[in-house]
């Protein structure tokens, strides 16, 4: 009997044989196809001519074959995990936990639909569903991650349109809460006295330079020198240069360290390793919850909180850009909330301009 692609016969050490569809890796990227035991050998000969049949189809025509049942969005999510794009995201953790997020939503519920029967009226329909059932930035962030999977697959030839692209989104307010000065105070104070100092240091340093928590956790000796931070954010790779605050100067300089460069500048004083991003918000919010702080406040405002405390301190925008690191100005309005102290500088430096003139 003449040889069938993608046909495989194993014998196992009892002497039963496993008749099988063995998809190339070809077919498994470009159709989502996956390994099938059947329990004849005509019948997974069968499974294999058909899936070389559409394939051919599929080269000839350019369009995704709308019979091949194993075809479906669980196949789009493998293709896309198999992508240097993805790779790339991975390596960032906050990013790869959010895009996992939303990959596992879609998976439970639509992983296992035909991607031919996906339309832009699904697609509208579906968020709607998702708006209903979890929240708006929920939602959202479930239709840019449906959005990626689909301008992926193009890039691949699988589809010839995007309905996710079609679907406007609810805008979603930008969070906007800061701390005061007290409660940044009271929680590293609370930190330090319950033998969580690295917590503290992590929270001052989110304060003092403005940047994310995971940013802070992860930073090493080797980063500080003579008093100034120079990194590059793991977010969007940006470089910075920010000199220390003397605050936290002092603190850094106060650290009972070896101050191996290659070492993390706050560890976790239960293990002397670097903390995960699990554990650092588990033991965050337990300083929280002992200093008897709101439950709304969380570490990751402590950046907001600090560039806004530079625009009250009547900083340029592109000065508080070069410690937050933003490229962009007007993201700055996300970060930089106008409050009671701009509002006073602002008046101040009017006042001052009028007694100017009127001398």
């Amino acid at each position: 009997m003449p040889s069938v692609k993608h046909y495989k016969e194993i014998t196992l050490k009892s002497g039963r044989i496993v008749y099988g569809f063995n998809p190339s890796a070809t077919l498994r990227r470009k159709l989502g196809y996956k390994w099938e035991p059947y329990d004849t050998a005509d019948e997974a000969r069968a499974r294999a001519l058909a899936a070389a049949a559409a394939f051919a189809e599929f080269q000839r025509t350019g369009h995704l074959p709308h019979n091949v049942d194993a075809y479906k969005v669980n196949g789009l999510i493998d293709a896309y995990k198999r992508t240097r794009r993805w790779r790339a995201i991975a390596q960032v953790e906050n990013s790869k936990k959010a895009y996992e997020q939303s990959l596992r939503a879609i998976r439970s519920m639509i992983g296992d639909t035909p991607v031919h029967t996906i339309t832009p009226l699904f697609a509208e329909d579906f968020y709607q569903r998702l708006c209903i059932e979890r929240s708006v930035s929920g939602a959202n962030a479930i239709m840019k991650m449906l959005g990626i999977l689909w301008t992926n697959a193009g890039i691949l030839k699988l589809v010839s349109d995007n309905p996710f692209s079609k679907v406007g989104l609810e805008p979603v307010p930008s969070r906007d809460v800061t701390w005061t000065d007290s409660e940044v105070h009271t929680f590293i104070s609370v930190a330090d006295a319950n033998g969580l100092s690295s917590i503290g240091t992590i929270a001052l340093m989110a304060f003092d330079l403005c940047q994310r928590p995971g940013d802070c956790r992860k930073m090493l000796w080797r980063h500080y020198n003579d008093g100034v931070f120079s990194f590059s954010q793991q977010k969007t790779k940006t470089p910075v240069h920010i000199p220390a605050t003397t605050t936290l100067a002092k603190r850094l300089d106060d650290i009972l360290s070896n101050r191996n460069p290659d070492s993390p500048i706050a560890i976790y004083e239960g293990t002397g390793a670097a903390y995960s991003a699990r554990l650092f918000r588990k033991k965050a919010q337990a300083i929280r919850e002992i200093a008897g702080l709101p439950e709304h406040l969380k570490i990751s405002d402590l950046r907001r909180t600090g560039a806004t405390l530079l625009g009250a301190s009547s900083c340029s925008e592109d000065e508080i850009r070069a410690v937050t690191g933003h490229k962009s100005r007007q993201i700055l309005s996300v970060y930089v909330k106008p409050d009671l102290r701009m509002a006073a500088t602002a008046q101040h430096k009017r006042s001052s301009q009028q007694s100017q003139a009127e001398a």
